[in-house]
């Protein structure tokens, strides 16, 4: 169990608590746009949308310029992971 206090703080709100039960997560944080992402990180989202436009259940949109999950529609296929450029969704 978490208690959440860690994500609470965060100045920066880089910190998602995430149910216990998933097994796809997107690991980048930034609101920025592809370019500007592209150009502090390696590994951050860069708003492509095609994680979005591949998932089978509508459960992934890109919101403020990164990915986002609706875990109540996901059903944890990968096509998303699968999808993306960046490598940035992960199947665990």
């Amino acid at each position: 169990t978490c208690c959440s206090a860690c994500a609470n703080v965060c100045p920066k709100k880089v910190i998602e608590i995430l149910p216990n039960n998933i097994n796809v997560f997107v690991q980048c944080s930034s609101k920025d746009k592809g370019v500007a992402v592209k150009e502090k990180c390696s590994a951050g989202c860069i708003g492509c949308m095609l994680c979005q436009k591949n998932c089978p259940e509508n459960a992934i949109s890109v919101i403020d310029n990164i990915a986002t999950i609706d875990y109540d529609k996901c059903i944890g296929c990968g096509v998303c992971a699968e999808k993306c450029p960046k490598k940035i969704i992960t199947v665990v």
